[in-house]
């Protein structure tokens, strides 16, 4: 099984998330592994992936295309010379899946950053699956336009939303902790939960994530 966490954007708490999850397998005796495919701001090794790798305990996975400056892979990709080839990260994914139950794909940014010119992680999102797509959104002031926004395109391009997820801010606003309700209220979830800021095997942690488990069908 596949599971697939992208973002609303970037910075909004896809790799904690993926690090919840890594930890509930664990406690259940699941198999699971993580594969971020694209990063940037990378200059040696991968911080989400070493994330990644502490959480499921396995072995460290770099990510097929990384680059040094933090910027849009489509224009860090232009500027080393390396093009984002999804046909690499189809195969890398379907080489990490074989060795466990559960393969959880991280992606960069929102569903559409651009990967180059001519694509953006939706045609990533579409090139891993079939898997489940969860979409990540922080628990702050515009979110609601935000998570329906995505949910509006991504139904246009084919790309199955099965859950939302909320993360805490830094710093709150007056909207944190209504958002889910909201989102619920508009039909714009299922909205599992809000991660709080705090550990990945924190008790208030692995509540969201068992909650999301179960939706996934696991």
């Amino acid at each position: 099984m596949r599971i697939v966490v992208i973002g609303t954007g970037t910075e909004v708490g896809k790799t904690h998330v993926t690090e919840c999850l890594l930890v509930h397998a664990r406690a259940l005796g699941v198999r699971a592994a993580a594969y971020k495919p694209i990063a940037t701001g990378v200059v040696d090794r991968c911080e989400d992936a070493e994330r990644h790798a502490a959480a499921s305990a396995t072995s460290y996975v770099q990510p097929s295309f990384a680059y040094r400056r933090p910027v849009s892979p489509h224009l860090a990709a232009r500027e080393e010379g390396r093009p984002i080839d999804l046909d690499v990260i189809r195969r890398q994914a379907s080489e990490l899946e074989a060795d466990v139950d559960v393969l959880i794909i991280e992606g960069a940014g929102g569903l559409f950053t651009p990967l180059a010119d001519t694509f953006t992680n939706v045609e990533l999102v579409r090139a891993v699956l079939p898997g489940v797509v969860i979409l990540v959104g922080p628990d702050r002031l515009g979110v609601l336009h935000d998570v329906g926004a995505t949910r509006a395109a991504a139904a246009a391009r084919e790309v199955p939303i099965r859950a939302v997820v909320l993360s805490s801010p830094a710093q709150p606003d007056d909207s944190t902790s209504s958002n889910a309700i909201e989102l619920e209220r508009l039909g714009l979830g299922p909205v599992v939960g809000v991660l709080p800021r705090a550990r990945a095997d924190a008790a208030e942690s692995q509540l969201v994530a068992r909650k999301l488990w179960s939706l996934l069908d696991f």
